[in-house]
């Protein structure tokens, strides 16, 4: 996958929006499916005083602060600490801030940059440094300025192992086992509001720039195939059997991928909102049986993270489109 996210502009924020889950291998993926934890990583800390000794997931032992009160996160997925009540003084946001689901709670984080910048982060003084990055390049740098823990890589790992790595080195299981008991009885909640019987079909279309995706069984896709109960279209299936993030398709053969239903995840920049009226303009779109019974529901992009927060709003936003179903 190209990089330039997950959020330099261009293909890094393609990175960031199409890789916004972790790597999953089960059929049809699921954005809170526990995995089994890889023989090569290990969680386990001995404690000594004020630290302890921390195996992160590139096998290095770090000395990390039992209690830390001042972290800077490297990565893509902030809302993994916002949602066990842990607020970074610094993050990367320069590139995922525009293309977020809860602005208002990066309010009091500085922004680092990205890439980051050492100096910035070094006028922190963090007392820990929690890096998710797919450049693996900057780890070390971070490790002369603050014990730096490696808690996966960009992609590495679907959100409930994700979050719970993280919630093991901070000290806040709890919190995060009573954050997605929370969202297991929202799913379904939203299940019953929505009165889906299991037997709806579903693609999701990315639109962005002048490229269009078909999601696999990343972003989107984890909430609607592994959480709410719909079923891949025949074609789309293929691409979660193989566990293909995305892949880029042509207008023509856009409806070989249709289900029942069809998810759009789009954005306002000009050459995506060109992309989409060429596309909604077209004699072909019209055909699509979706879009003729009213069942196409559009979402902005930033629904395409997997992050707690962006989890837990987008169950609300899903609602309100499918109440309100667009046909544009």
């Amino acid at each position: 996958m190209k990089k330039s996210i997950r959020f330099l502009v261009g293909t890094l924020l393609m990175s960031l929006l199409i890789s916004a889950c972790g790597t999953s291998n089960t059929t049809v993926p699921s954005g809170t499916s526990e995995q089994s934890q890889p023989a090569n990583v290990t969680s386990s800390h001995s404690e000594s005083g004020s630290t302890r000794v921390y195996t992160d997931y590139k096998g290095r032992k770090v000395e990390v602060p039992n209690d830390p009160k001042k972290i800077v996160y490297i990565g893509s997925n902030p809302g993994d600490l916002l949602a066990i009540g842990v607020k970074p003084v610094g993050a990367t946001l320069g590139v995922i801030a525009s293309q977020i689901a809860y602005p208002e709670l990066l309010d009091g984080i500085e922004d680092v940059g990205y890439p980051f910048s050492a100096e910035k982060v070094l006028d922190l003084q963090p007392d820990l440094i929690l890096f998710d990055d797919w450049d693996e390049t900057g780890i070390e740098t971070l490790n002369r300025i603050a014990p730096t823990a490696v808690v996966g890589l960009d992609g590495t790992f679907p959100t409930k192992e994700r979050v719970t790595r993280i919630a093991e080195l901070l000290s806040r299981t709890d919190q995060a086992a009573k954050w997605f008991d929370s969202y297991q009885s929202k799913v379904e909640a939203t299940k019953a509001k929505l009165h889906l019987t299991g037997k709806e079909t579903t693609a999701t279309l990315l639109l962005l720039g002048k490229d269009m995706y078909i999601m696999g069984n990343k972003g989107l896709n984890t909430t609607l195939y592994g959480q709410l109960g719909f079923q891949p279209s025949e074609k789309a299936r293929k691409l979660v059997d193989a566990n293909e993030r995305f892949i880029d398709i042509s207008d023509e053969v856009l409806p070989e991928y249709m289900g029942t239903h069809m998810f759009v995840l789009t954005d306002t920049s000009v050459d995506t909102v060109e992309r989409q009226k060429s596309l909604t303009d077209s004699n072909l779109w019209k055909t699509i049986p979706a879009v003729k019974e009213g069942r196409v529901y559009w979402l902005n992009s930033k629904f395409n993270y997997d992050d707690p927060i962006t989890l837990d709003r987008l169950l609300d936003e899903i609602v309100t489109i499918m109440s309100n179903p667009s046909q544009q």
